[in-house]
């Protein structure tokens, strides 16, 4: 089990914030419909799965944009990995 942090980022032809974040929420959407456990925060959002599941929504959440238009994308991914697995709920059992 692993967590990501990805932060998907449309820049061209985005102009607003608005169109920025029409985007966002596609992705956001996508991810939702994954069946992975995930969290949405101010500025990117956690997922926690299986390794290879998780690398292949973050493939996919990195494409979404593209297929909406957008032609220069940045997505900004973190993984935390521990042997034995760590969750989100785990990682935040301080702080909660």
């Amino acid at each position: 089990m692993v967590i990501a942090d990805i932060a998907v980022m449309p820049l061209i032809p985005c102009v607003t914030e608005d169109e920025m974040y029409k985007v966002v929420d596609k992705v956001i959407e996508y991810i939702e419909n994954t069946g992975l456990k995930y969290e949405v925060g101010a500025m990117s959002t956690t997922l926690e799965g299986d390794f290879d599941e998780v690398m292949e929504v973050v493939k996919r959440a990195h494409r979404i944009p593209f297929e909406l238009g957008i032609e220069r994308v940045i997505t900004v991914v973190r993984l935390d990995e521990k042997a034995g697995g760590i969750s989100i709920d785990e990682k935040l059992k301080n702080h909660r």
